[in-house]
């Protein structure tokens, strides 16, 4: 398990996770420009959260052509 700590509008928070995911949280926060140690803006984190929710739905739409396609084999 690994902390990742983070501060946002002056409240810290502190998170355990996996090892792997832990890296690919501080690795897609730095993405976004989120800084784990300084306090950060509410509406970085709401960005890096909707290029995620994007991310996702894309690949939400890519999985259903690929079964869409498997099943026409």
């Amino acid at each position: 398990m690994k902390n990742v700590g983070l501060t946002i509008c002056g409240n810290r928070y502190e998170i355990k996770f996996e090892e792997q995911f832990a890296d690919f949280v501080i690795e897609d926060l730095a993405k976004s420009g989120i800084q784990l140690h300084v306090d950060n803006r509410a509406d970085k984190l709401l960005r890096a959260y909707l290029r995620l929710a994007k991310q996702s739905a894309s690949y939400e739409e890519e999985i259903e052509l690929l079964i869409e396609t498997l099943d026409s084999l």
